[in-house]
């Protein structure tokens, strides 16, 4: 097969002409992995961006508020509230559930009820039946605002969803890579002069750098509406600083491709001369 190409011209330019369009596919898709798993599918980044954009600060500041409204509408001081931040670990609670992912079976107590019981034996209160159900309540509703603000739903829909697709991303690298390893190999076997080999295994990359540039641009442009008006001012600048580190990696790529495929032409010239 190989001499028979080697022989017959026209048929090994037509062979090396569609090995190169299986090339670029390859080359593409291999880019598009990679950008999605140093982008969007890493938890670093998200963790990072979470952390730029002083989400739990932020957070913080809202869920004091919201707690203080609760008291206040039972009829107790808003400093008890100051109290039970400071005396638990629930600011530090919600950079444990970041880095870890997950919250241990049961949740995590932050003090409410231990705060409201030791303020009413202070001021000599009969634990009636009445109250104790009282206290009982106004913790759980404590506890469930704690929870919603320190442990948001959409870290655990991220981390979940990036377990979820890791596996298929890392498996279509993988795949990606050896397709085109094997076409650039069959490339440098039938040619006997190795530039005009590089030349369609730089056009091959030339190809897949321009779709992936385009694919970044509608990237770029999709994500302009994603999740804009939801939620609140902070969450929106985390996801401000989320999207615009995610797509550098796109930037990153494409540029590295477009610098080796402009260093594999200069090199196929230069052998073309010697």
């Amino acid at each position: 097969m190989r001499k028979y190409l080697r022989k017959n011209r026209k048929i090994r330019t037509a062979a090396s002409l569609a090995v190169t369009v299986v090339l670029s596919a390859a080359m593409f898709l291999l880019f598009f992995s990679i950008e999605l798993l140093i982008g969007y599918f890493s938890p670093r980044t998200f963790q990072e961006s979470l952390r730029l954009g002083d989400y739990a600060v932020e957070m913080e500041k809202e869920l004091l508020s919201k707690q203080k409204e609760l008291f206040a509408a039972h009829g107790l001081p808003e400093s008890l509230v100051e109290d039970i931040w400071g005396n638990s670990k629930s600011y530090m609670a919600f950079y444990q559930y970041l880095d870890a992912g997950e919250v241990k079976e049961g949740g995590y107590r932050f003090g409410q009820q231990e705060i409201l019981e030791a303020y009413l034996a202070e001021q000599n209160a009969d634990e009636t039946e009445g109250v104790k159900k009282a206290i009982e309540i106004v913790s759980k509703e404590a506890e469930a605002i704690c929870s919603r603000y320190i442990y948001p739903p959409f870290v655990r829909i991220y981390r979940q969803y990036v377990r979820e697709k890791k596996p298929e991303l890392t498996a279509l690298a993988a795949v990606s890579a050896v397709i085109s390893a094997l076409c650039i190999l069959l490339l440098f076997r039938w040619h006997h002069s190795r530039h005009h080999a590089l030349y369609y295994i730089t056009g091959s990359l030339f190809t897949a750098a321009v779709w992936n540039a385009a694919g970044t641009a509608a990237v770029r442009i999709g994500e302009k509406s994603f999740g804009t008006g939801t939620g609140t001012a902070y969450y929106q600048t985390f996801l401000e600083i989320f999207k615009t580190r995610g797509i550098s990696a796109w930037y990153v790529v494409s540029i590295v491709a477009a610098a080796v495929g402009v260093l594999l032409f200069a090199v196929s010239m230069h052998m073309r001369k010697r």
